[in-house]
């Protein structure tokens, strides 16, 4: 799990905010299949009406040296912008495995409202060691794996916005991801103690043998 509170600065998250407000947004049920379907109570931003919204969100998530190194993206599955009003919330649930012919490896939730206005809304995630809830300030980027079981509390005042999307990695496994992760912390922290020897060049040497057994 990543949690990047300045993927946005509050100016451009605010920007972003208002063009999508401006956007019509239809149910959101319509969208789900399965047991979802069922759970499912949001509004969803038209995708046509909303596509240069969503294609500058999905740009930024590529080019995030954050997300970059997090996810090792090589596309995004899927996204939508939904919003949930009073009363609303999305049930427990796991996301679909494949979209739009993508394999979903991380999950992503972009915050485009301020928590301070609005109750409820948090998103709730079940961990093997107990119940993880996120609700972080506007512009905030939250991934996570899809298999995870999860859900939107009822919004209770206000209302919630976000972005949501699914993201196909270039390394399938997460411990292979969590390895190439590890080993570009330890690059980066000798490098500043020590600068680039050639100590540095057998792990970059090792680092890029092992993107290249990894990826597909």
């Amino acid at each position: 799990m990543l949690l990047i509170d300045n993927f946005l600065d509050r100016e451009t998250a605010a920007r972003l905010r208002k063009n999508i407000l401006e956007t019509p947004f239809n149910s959101g049920g319509a969208t789900a299949t399965g047991r979802a379907a069922k759970v499912k109570n949001n509004l969803q931003m038209d995708r046509e009406r909303g596509r240069k919204i969503l294609d500058d969100i999905a740009l930024r998530m590529m080019t995030h040296e954050q997300v970059e190194l997090y996810a090792i993206p090589k596309r995004i599955a899927a996204m939508s912008v939904n919003r949930y009003d009073v009363g609303m919330e999305y049930g427990s649930h796991t996301d679909a495995p494949i979209m739009n012919d993508c394999r979903c490896d991380l999950s992503f939730t972009l915050f485009l409202e301020d928590h301070v206005n609005y109750d409820g809304g948090e998103l709730a995630l079940e961990q093997e060691h107990g119940l993880l809830k996120v609700k972080p300030a506007i512009g905030s980027l939250f991934l996570y794996s899809t298999g995870l079981i999860h859900r939107v509390t009822p919004v209770t005042r206000g209302s919630r916005l976000a972005c949501i999307g699914w993201i196909q990695s270039r390394v399938r496994d997460e411990q292979q991801r969590a390895v190439l992760r590890e080993l570009n912390i330890v690059h980066r922290s000798y490098v500043e103690r020590h600068g680039h020897d050639e100590l540095v060049d057998m792990l970059l040497k090792n680092s890029a043998n092992l993107m290249r057994m990894w990826c597909e």
